[in-house]
């Protein structure tokens, strides 16, 4: 299959050959290290906040107050779990049953060209150009409307 390539942007790099393996291993160990850190720079506010919210205060009463596990307690909370998990799980299965099948917006209908060149105020030529190109960039006059095309990217056929 023969495909177009498109013009090169000057904006975005693009390297001629990609970087050797040893050094993208190297930039992905250096990016899990600076986001390890990232987060071990949230892990106190995270604590305060669990300690606001109970957490702190629940691992006492379960288990710190009597030394051991109250395993009525643990198995409470295992089975809210579950219940949370199988709510969670058939609330998804609804929403994927309700919103599957055939996708029932309607298509918008095609502008034809002269519409498009009357709400651009745009000659014709520029309207007939903009139907036939992929991305384009345009070209405004002082009053703030199309005047030309700089540069355009036609559709691969």
């Amino acid at each position: 299959m023969s495909t177009t390539q498109p013009t090169q942007d000057p904006f975005i790099y693009a390297p001629k050959e990609p970087a050797p393996q040893a050094m993208r291993t190297m930039h992905s160990v250096l990016t899990l290290a600076a986001w390890v850190l990232y987060a071990y720079l949230w892990l106190p506010l995270i604590t305060v906040i669990a300690w606001l919210l109970g957490v702190r205060t629940s691992y006492v009463e379960l288990y710190v107050r009597n030394n051991r596990i109250d395993e009525m307690m643990l198995l409470t909370i295992a089975i809210i779990g579950v219940i949370a998990t199988v709510v969670l799980v058939a609330w998804a299965e609804w929403n994927r049953h309700r919103f599957s099948g055939p996708d029932r917006r309607s298509n918008p209908g095609n502008v034809q060209l002269p519409e498009v060149a009357e709400s651009l105020g745009a000659p014709m030529e520029l309207s007939d150009r903009l139907a036939g190109a992929k991305s384009m960039t345009l070209a405004m006059g002082e009053d703030a409307r199309l005047s030309g095309i700089h540069r355009s990217t036609p559709f691969a056929l």
